[in-house]
């Protein structure tokens, strides 16, 4: 299968370990971002292309889509975090500039577009011990309801289209190059308080429990979708296992060989108590499963992070 790749959001965590993953299987790729770093034109200039976009200008864009057939959308200016404080800002800058861009991925000749949801947000307050893709979605943040109204236009526009679709809603991913800069990723973000000796802060009590996912299981399930005829459907990207604020806390502890600082503040509003993804789809579908275990995979990060967590980079494998 020919596969030319646009990588949208190529210089974040997760994209550049899905262009690396996407350069090493053979496939021709190009980098969509605002700007490349220098250290990520060092490492991928001979080898990919790279195409400054801004969503915003939706004819720009559409220009730069030239030759793609195969989009993944990496791209949010949001994040949870944030809850419900730009809600106003959220529907400007995620669901307009996304809603353009899906149609001019569909005017352009795009064959696939594989966007990332958020399965920690969509789902809402848990009715169920593992969250199914048919479970109700009522978000409790502005970031999961973006993700949402993506998805939906997505499923909407492809409809009678030529462009396939994968909706991959994705647990927590973690894992070397997360630096846990404004509150994305709690393993990031626990190890960013460590090295500039602060509390990590703790909402309630700790015991909410969230479904975490190493980076590389998370690049081979998008690489999977990448390469598989589009599903045309929602698939959750998960272990299947909760973890606790604290027990993730205890795991990275262990790793450092030290205590890590905490500070507990009341709940939020935009919080559940549970939130662990049923990913029995995505192996029916795709064939994918978590393969690394939660510890090996915060022992690797740990160990990246006190090496090069001030830098952008990420190391090869």
């Amino acid at each position: 299968m020919m596969v030319v790749a646009g990588v949208f959001g190529a210089n974040g965590f997760i994209g550049r370990h899905l262009t690396r993953s996407l350069v090493a299987r053979g496939h021709q790729t190009v980098c969509f971002g605002r700007h490349f770093p220098l250290d990520f034109q060092k490492e991928f200039g001979d080898q990919v292309e790279m195409r400054l976009v801004d969503l915003q200008d939706d004819i720009e864009t559409h220009r730069k889509l030239f030759g793609i057939t195969h989009v993944i959308q990496l791209i949010n200016s949001s994040n949870a975090a944030v809850g419900n404080n730009k809600v106003i800002a959220d529907i400007h800058s995620n669901i307009i500039p996304h809603v353009s861009f899906i149609n001019s991925c569909i005017l352009s000749g795009v064959q696939s577009f594989t966007f990332l949801s958020s399965g920690g947000t969509v789902y809402g307050q848990p009715q169920a011990a593992l969250l199914s893709e048919d479970h109700p979605t009522f978000p409790l943040n502005s970031y999961g309801l973006t993700k949402l109204f993506t998805e939906q236009y997505l499923r909407m526009l492809c409809r009678g289209s030529a462009m396939g679709f994968n909706i991959l809603r994705v647990a927590n991913p973690f894992g070397p190059g997360q630096l846990g800069t404004g509150g994305q990723g709690l393993v990031g973000t626990i190890l960013q308080k460590f090295k500039q000796r602060e509390p990590v802060t703790i909402f309630g009590d700790g015991l909410n429990q969230r479904d975490y996912l190493y980076v590389d299981d998370t690049i081979d399930a998008i690489v999977r979708a990448v390469e598989h005829v589009p599903l045309n459907d929602v698939v959750n990207i998960g272990s299947g296992e909760g973890r606790s604020i604290l027990a993730v806390l205890e795991a990275m502890e262990e790793a450092l060989g030290r205590p890590i600082a905490r500070e507990h503040v009341p709940d939020r509003a935009t919080d559940t108590p549970s939130n662990v993804l049923d990913p029995a789809k995505a192996e029916k579908l795709l064939g994918w499963k978590t393969v690394t275990p939660f510890p090996i995979g915060v022992s690797k990060t740990v160990e990246w992070n006190l090496q090069h967590g001030r830098q952008q980079t990420v190391p090869s494998k």
